[in-house]
């Protein structure tokens, strides 16, 4: 749902639904407030990386105040995320609570607070002396651009994601991360990847697996951000806390171990341009990424000798794996999938995109899964095979799912799964969301 468009009548729906949860709420819980939290986004998509930043950071803001709350109602959908806490509060102590949150917040522009009394009546600004909302851009009065279209949708969009990056970088990039694994592990169909229809060839996971495994590593993106000093042991030992956490989560299955490292080098490489005022572009992150890897081959491979996959691929085959990838700066990604995406993007849409892309990073990685699981052998039969898928649809993208479906089902069978692919596309897209 995410970064999908909403239409007009799905947005007027989702409101009526909203008065007449409200009415629910106040009749259930007799004489409670009401405080209905929505967020001011322009444009057609509701729900984004940048409107779910905001929505944590207004709900933080709300259950900071530790108000008798006896009721909450959460709901994130392709409409956008809201929320409901019924309290056992005055209505006007409520609205002066929340007018200041509005006002004072850094991201306060943004937010869109109402409080209804017992009786079902929303409270105004007005009423309580404070002034109408201000204009994201130019600082007049905002209900007077919305309604002449002062500005364009990129203007104000460009004004949300300025913001988001001064006053809530951490959680900004926390949201894109997890969006981005969310991206992938949904996408579908996927060949002999766990996607929302199977669990390709695994039998021991699926989409939930994902899901849990996701909602462990979240929390250690903010600390890959303010590691210190921030160099490759730091952000490795994190790492490590990371993956404990989330083989926790999935009772000992192994579903982002490979994320887990590119994540960390990402973060790393952010927070770096950031202390130094540099913009997040392509070849600054690259470079970024290749200070924090150098020498991790000679030190990783050469020099020590661990038991991993992806050590053992590079013993027996020469292939640097994603070590020698993230030396590169994630050559692969910028230098290849990154413009890939991009292009595809724009003539076939995301969802294809993403599918294309996975295609062309099958080609294209040497994947230490598939070799795990399939050896030369099956590594190559994978690589040809998503190179020929690839050419069909090229000129055909209305036929990519069914050779998608066909392609799952012939990896599920030989228990081949692309896994190191699946990574390069998660963070594929989270470059193209944070470079754009």
């Amino acid at each position: 749902m995410v970064y999908q468009h909403a239409t007009l009548q799905a947005i007027l729906s989702n409101k009526e639904e909203r008065v007449k949860r409200q009415k629910e709420f106040l009749s259930r819980f007799d004489g409670a407030s009401l405080i209905s939290l929505s967020i001011n986004t322009p444009g057609s998509i509701k729900l984004s990386c940048e409107s779910l930043t905001i929505y944590d950071e207004a709900f933080e803001a709300i259950q900071n105040h530790a108000l008798p709350i006896l009721h909450l109602f959460e709901q994130k959908n392709i409409t956008g995320a809201e929320a409901i806490w019924v309290i056992q509060a005055d209505a006007t102590y409520l609205k002066t609570l929340t007018c200041k949150i509005e006002s004072t917040h850094p991201l306060g522009r943004f937010m869109d607070i109402d409080v209804i009394d017992r009786q079902g009546v929303s409270l105004s600004r007005k009423a309580l002396g404070y002034e109408r909302r201000k204009c994201f851009v130019c600082e007049e009065d905002a209900f007077s651009c919305a309604r002449s279209q002062k500005h364009t949708i990129q203007e104000l969009n460009q004004m949300i994601l300025e913001a988001l990056l001064k006053h809530a970088f951490g959680t900004y990039i926390t949201q894109c991360c997890v969006v981005a694994m969310q991206k992938e592990v949904e996408l579908t169909p996927k060949p002999g990847l766990v996607d929302s229809s199977n669990s390709g060839a695994h039998n021991d996971m699926d989409i939930d697996t994902f899901y849990a495994s996701i909602k462990a590593i979240k929390p250690y993106i903010s600390q890959f951000l303010e590691a210190q000093p921030l160099c490759f042991d730091t952000l490795r030992s994190v790492g490590v806390a990371c993956e404990k956490a989330m083989f926790e989560a999935t009772n000992g299955i192994n579903t982002h171990k490979g994320m887990v490292f590119c994540l960390a080098l990402t973060c790393g490489a952010l927070s770096s341009l950031k202390a130094r005022q540099q913009p997040f572009t392509c070849k600054d992150l690259k470079t970024q990424i290749q200070r924090l890897c150098e020498g991790l081959v000679e030190k990783d491979l050469l020099l020590a000798h661990p038991q991993s996959a992806g050590a053992r691929f590079f013993y027996e085959t020469g292939s640097l794996g994603i070590r020698g990838i993230a030396q590169s700066g994630f050559a692969l990604v910028f230098d290849g999938s990154l413009p890939f995406f991009q292009i595809q993007k724009a003539l076939i849409g995301e969802e294809k995109a993403l599918k294309m892309t996975l295609l062309w990073l099958m080609a294209q990685l040497d994947d230490s899964t598939l070799w795990s699981r399939g050896g030369a052998k099956g590594l190559s039969y994978v690589k040809t095979k998503a190179d020929e898928i690839s050419l069909h649809v090229k000129n055909s993208p209305e036929d990519l799912d069914e050779y998608l479906s066909a392609f799952d089902k012939d990896l599920t069978q030989k228990h081949l799964s692309p896994g190191g692919s699946a990574d390069l596309l998660a963070l594929t897209w989270l470059f193209s969301h944070i470079t754009d």
